[in-house]
């Protein structure tokens, strides 16, 4: 977190000055009652009149002053957020699939929603409140030490009482606090999976089952809350117990100093108010330390999110695919004891079309991910022009290949948005692609045409409708190297047939199709075929007819 306190130093100076400026004005205010009520006393009408003009310009400036302290504070906290959780989301993307991968999605959504509001409220702007706190702490001792050593030494032992109360269990809070991050980002997980399940729970009539694991998961999201609330209620009960009893035992002190003549009954105001405003930030003080200290092992795994790329150098290699791909040797596994590919040799020649059979689960979409960089713990090589894909940018493979994958899945943006990904194509390029895909064919009887709004994952559309925007997603990069990853199943048997054809007819398009049931009527087009069988490459160059 330190360097988005350095990042906004302006702006924190800003803050901590103004903040100074509010909380010695707010001190003064006491030196005014003093001086108001003893001139009442003593009757100076003229110097009355004078103190209360006096007071009501100080008055204002404190208003003005307060304002602006808000205002600034709120400011440095809202553009803080943004940026560490920018940090956050940016660190989570860039991940590698694997480590991405070892964490649920709800894991993240609740990092940069839950996790975030906690380090607004119990981080940030507890740590800038406390600032300002010991500020008005400090100002204040300065007055009563002025005013009354006896009664500045009462408070101050007072104080050293009330600060044992958050040291003795913000240990404690802090494994609470850890806990209730940990159970939000359960229960966000649930709530996601239920609302995603929600076809299958109606289909299944499983609806009354869904609010009973709902009411469960409920409770103990409310349960672990409130356990980490109770030591929160302990530590404030305490704190505000010790400030009434310190508040008391001020006034009996002040009133006897008054009686012995040692003080005046301004001074005895003056020491009144400044007791509260004395021990108010202390007790707040005693809030927000435990709050701060709690958020350690949060703000450590946020840090962890932010900081993911921080250290780790991607291979710099600019990968190249004017000749061929090659696989030799290539054998992987998701975990120890359990091969998913084994010795797999292969070659993709630029241009080329390839085929590659088998059943799910034999491994054809993992032989489709050690292509594309996106796994990296494989025995053997994969050549791209005969360099190491190890060696090369992960990010710049993505641009040589376009995938179209089985399962799509569309944002809930615009036809538009989810063809072009917020990149930057001609208006032209962009009909062609719709016009390929065959969007075009159903796009046109919608109202905003492109600018039809997806829905959340499509559910606008059909399967065939969706995969057709997915087909034009890959179309309009023109990548050298399509994957068809089941690509075009749920397409209509006519429709699979003609995008599969115009694409094994397209010389400057090498294609790797991904199918367990191939089509007899394009086989021969393919300049190889491969069939794939508990993760091995056999029958080189045999077609495999399924029905």
């Amino acid at each position: 977190m330190k360097k988005y306190w350095k990042k906004n130093g302006f702006i924190l100076a800003v803050s901590m000055i103004l903040g100074i400026l509010a909380s010695v004005f707010t001190t003064g205010v006491s030196i005014l009652l003093q001086k108001v009520v003893d001139v009442a006393v003593s009757k100076q009408v003229s110097m009355f009149g004078k103190l209360l003009v006096f007071t009501v310009i100080y008055i204002l400036l404190l208003c003005v002053i307060n304002f602006l302290s808000s205002i600034t504070t709120k400011y440095l906290t809202e553009r803080m957020i943004q940026q560490y959780r920018q940090d956050i989301f940016q660190g989570i993307m860039s991940r590698r699939p694997v480590q991405y991968h070892k964490e649920h999605t709800a894991d993240y959504i609740s990092a940069l929603t839950n996790d975030m509001k906690l380090v607004e409220e119990n981080y940030i702007a507890a740590l800038l409140n406390t600032f300002e706190l010991l500020v008005m702490f400090v100002a204040t001792l300065v007055v009563l030490v002025v005013l009354s050593p006896l009664v500045a030494g009462i408070l101050t032992a007072t104080l050293l009482l009330m600060f044992l109360v958050p040291a003795a269990i913000g240990r404690y809070l802090e494994k609470r606090q850890n806990l209730v991050s940990r159970q939000m980002a359960v229960f966000t997980e649930k709530l996601k999976d239920m609302f995603s399940g929600y076809e299958i729970l109606r289909s299944y009539n499983r609806i009354e089952d869904a609010n009973s694991r709902f009411g469960k998961e409920n409770r103990t999201e409310i349960k672990v809350r409130f356990k980490a609330a109770k030591l929160f209620a302990l530590n404030e009960g305490l704190s505000d117990t010790l400030s009434v009893l310190s508040t008391i035992a001020v006034i009996f002190v002040s009133a006897y100093l008054v009686l012995t003549g040692y003080i005046t009954m301004g001074t005895l105001l003056a020491l009144v108010q400044l007791s509260g405003t004395f021990m108010t930030p202390v007790i707040l003080l005693m809030q927000n330390f435990p709050k701060i200290q709690s958020m350690r092992p949060i703000i450590e795994r946020l840090n962890g999110y932010a900081d993911s790329m921080e250290g780790e150098e991607l291979p710099q290699g600019i990968p190249s695919f004017a000749h061929s791909i090659e696989l030799k040797q290539v054998s992987f596994s998701y975990e120890e004891g359990r091969q998913v590919l084994s010795d797999i040799t292969m070659k993709v020649e630029r241009g080329k079309k390839y085929a590659v059979m088998g059943q799910s689960g034999c491994g054809k979409s993992t032989l489709i991910k050690l292509l594309t960089g996106y796994f990296e713990n494989y025995s053997g090589s994969i050549l791209y022009d005969g360099q190491e894909l190890r060696t090369l940018n992960p990010d710049k493979i993505a641009e040589l290949v376009s995938i179209i994958h089985q399962n799509v899945y569309l944002f809930n943006e615009s036809v538009r948005d989810n063809i072009l990904l917020h990149e930057e194509f001609s208006e032209q390029k962009l009909m062609e692609a719709a016009e390929q895909s065959g969007v075009s064919l159903f796009i046109d009887e919608k109202e905003r045409g492109l600018d039809e709004e997806a829905g959340e994952n499509g559910s606008s559309f059909s399967g065939g409708q969706k995969q057709r925007i997915a087909l034009a997603r890959a179309f309009i990069r023109q990548a050298p190297f399509i994957i068809l990853d089941e690509g075009t199943s749920a397409l209509d048997r006519q429709t699979a047939y003609e995008i599969e054809k115009r694409l094994l007819k397209n010389k400057d398009i090498t294609l790797i199709a991904i199918t367990h049931n191939l089509n007899p009527e394009l086989a021969e087009q393919y300049d190889r075929i491969y069939q794939m069988k508990n993760g091995r490459l056999e029958n080189y160059g045999e077609v495999v007819y399924t029905n």
